[in-house]
């Protein structure tokens, strides 16, 4: 009988650390320059934003695992400005200190721009109740925005552009200017922002919504530079959204031109910037 008690003794698992039982949890504020990394989420067989984010406070927190929640999944190539996401991790180190060890550990193309601590039903997808996302188009060589912008030769025409952005407000189901994903089972969309601004060098595509199906901003500025060039009327615009047919869409837009700039939730966490 003792050494059946010492076997169980010993199979028991350790107590926990005392940084284990100082876990809480954080908000992050992530800014990320996308080219490199398979997009946000975690990827079996490529680098993402979450893993490595997840990678670095595992190893703050003394190899106990941590798992990052972002407020959206940006596709491989998309940067972001401001990406909200929130972590509970098992440390001692103030919000200051984790701040500081987390930017000394960041790779170049990720920074952590802010982080506190927040309360422990805080989530950083289900809470944030709008989203905005920019689309940069250039019409003339940049180096400086080769990775960051969409370079576009062909003749454009601004004003339809500007006809046809507010054409996309309102409630909608977007499944025709979406991609395919089971996981996202409702595809309606309060799209409460549609501009384009002509910048220096180029105009943006400006758009917010409280939620982004997977594929949405690239497919709705894909067919807007079709009405552009003249290969679609306007008119059929809220047609094809209508139809619900994917069969409709056209060609999404690049990567490298979107960027998610600000995402804001009933108390804001950090200072928005857009």
């Amino acid at each position: 009988m003792g050494a059946f008690v010492a076997a169980i003794t010993m199979s028991e698992p350790p107590q926990p650390t005392q940084e284990q039982r100082a876990a809480r949890r954080i908000a992050l504020l992530l800014a990320y320059d996308g080219t490199d990394f398979h997009g946000w989420q975690r990827q079996p067989n490529g680098r993402s934003v979450q893993q490595t984010v997840e990678q670095m406070l595992t190893q703050l927190c003394s190899g106990v695992p941590a798992t990052v929640v972002g407020s959206g999944r940006t596709d491989s190539g998309v940067h972001a400005d401001y990406q909200v996401a929130h972590a509970d991790v098992a440390t001692r180190l103030d919000d200051a200190r984790l701040l500081h060890a987390l930017g000394r550990m960041a790779p170049q193309d990720l920074a952590i721009r802010s982080l506190r601590s927040v309360p422990a039903d805080f989530h950083a997808r289900f809470h944030a109740f709008r989203r905005t996302y920019r689309y940069r188009i250039i019409t003339a060589p940049n180096p400086f925005l080769a990775r960051y912008a969409y370079r576009y030769d062909a003749p454009l025409d601004i004003d339809a552009l500007h006809r046809t952005a507010p054409m996309l407000l309102g409630q909608h189901d977007f499944t025709a200017l979406s991609k395919h994903n089971p996981d996202t089972p409702n595809p309606v969309c309060a799209v409460d922002r549609s501009e384009w601004r002509e910048v220096d060098g180029g105009v943006e595509f400006w758009v917010s919504s409280n939620r982004f199906l997977y594929g949405m901003v690239r497919l709705l500025v894909g067919i807007q530079l079709e009405v552009a060039r003249g290969k679609r009327s306007a008119a059929e615009l809220p047609e094809i959204i209508a139809s619900r047919d994917r069969a409709r869409q056209g060609m999404a837009a690049p990567p490298q031109g979107l960027s998610l700039v600000n995402v804001e939730y009933p108390t804001q966490i950090f200072t928005a910037t857009a």
